[in-house]
């Protein structure tokens, strides 16, 4: 089994960099209310990781959250990407 290490940096104020590297894909759509399909490239998939990741030990409770199709223009269907963390 292949094992892969991801490493999130982030900045002063704990805020998880996310780069864009290479050239991401990445795009979702329900297939009903009960199922939601994700879909990517390596790097778009690896772009989620990171951010899911990155917010989960992100300590603040400030409201920050991170709108991936807007910072990395990914979703070519023209959908609102969102994550945030909750307590």
């Amino acid at each position: 089994m292949n094992k892969v290490k991801i490493e999130i940096e982030y900045n002063a104020n704990g805020l998880p960099i996310l780069e864009r590297l290479g050239n991401p894909y990445l795009s979702f759509r329900l297939g009903n209310p009960n199922e939601l399909y994700i879909e990517g490239n390596q790097d778009g998939l690896l772009l989620l990781a990171k951010a899911l990741l990155g917010m989960a030990e992100y300590v603040n409770s400030d409201g920050y959250h991170i709108h991936l199709d807007d910072l990395y223009k990914i979703n070519n269907a023209d959908k609102t990407f969102t994550i945030s963390k909750s307590e």
